[in-house]
């Protein structure tokens, strides 16, 4: 079962970080991922049946990395001093970028130590992950520390294939803060679900691709806008990773039928 992962009480509290942390990091920076997700089909979704779109837990901000600067220099740029701040908001290092836990019931933030000693049910944790536009990262690792995800594609969104995400939120935000564009969201959705190494993440991949494909715009236009980014060997790979059971499986998440995310993923390679 899927759904528990993204249930109200813990997407709510992850959106209102994403306008804490969003209104603190230094731009240029892109939303990526399931907030982008929610923004971009949300209106489309709720016209269909009446309810919004599902949140998400993890926040994830794309960054441009300049592969030509020093180590010091790259933490002078907007990436740099953008993952100083989120430091300063009380987040913790983790894998891919920071963490921070909260209680289920109160949302009050807890320390490593404090959630460890508490049951799983009573927490939760609220995920940044720092991508940059570039594979090439070890540059990155070593100003910095860690090594995150990379998104080649994410270039496309700073060379202008995005929008202000103010467009997209009722709270006020720079301009210089972007959303990816529908478009290049659901390329990188076909990228990263056969990667994915936890059955809720390509579930919640699938079910965002599902939605960007249907209620958005007409399907043949945002087919024809998505196949300029990816190769028919990443969507063989990405048909490869799916099944009756994953298609089903999203189409619980969304509370939809199986058939139309069977539907609008095959449909992708006619």
């Amino acid at each position: 079962m899927v759904r528990h992962y993204y249930v109200n009480d813990v997407t709510e509290f992850s959106k209102n970080e994403l306008e804490t942390v969003v209104k603190s990091v230094e731009p240029p920076v892109c939303l990526l991922g399931g907030w982008a997700v929610h923004l971009q089909v949300n209106e489309g979704f709720r016209r269909e049946y009446g309810r919004d779109y599902i949140g998400s837990r993890d926040i994830d901000l794309g960054f441009h990395v300049d592969l030509s600067r020093s180590d010091a220099e790259l933490r002078d740029m907007p990436v740099g001093g953008s993952i100083e701040r989120i430091g300063e908001l009380g987040y913790s290092r983790s894998r891919f970028g920071f963490v921070k836990n909260f209680h289920r019931e109160t949302g009050e933030r807890l320390s490593e130590d404090e959630a460890n000693e508490l049951p799983l049910h009573d927490t939760f944790e609220v995920f940044i992950d720092i991508i940059p536009d570039t594979s090439e990262l070890d540059s990155f690792e070593d100003a910095f520390g860690f090594r995150p995800p990379s998104e080649p594609l994410l270039k496309k969104a700073f060379d202008g294939n995005c929008e202000p995400l103010s467009g997209y939120v009722d709270w006020r935000v720079s301009d210089s803060v972007k959303i990816a564009e529908p478009s290049l969201l659901a390329a990188m959705k076909i990228r990263s679900a056969p990667e994915r190494d936890k059955d809720h993440k390509r579930v919640k991949d699938l079910a965002d691709l599902h939605a960007l494909l249907w209620y958005v715009k007409d399907f043949s236009e945002i087919q024809k806008e998505v196949t300029t980014y990816v190769t028919g060997r990443t969507l063989d790979r990405l048909e490869r990773c799916t099944g009756s059971k994953l298609f089903e499986n999203a189409a619980n998440l969304l509370q939809i039928d199986p058939e139309l995310v069977r539907e609008s993923i095959l449909r992708l390679k006619t």
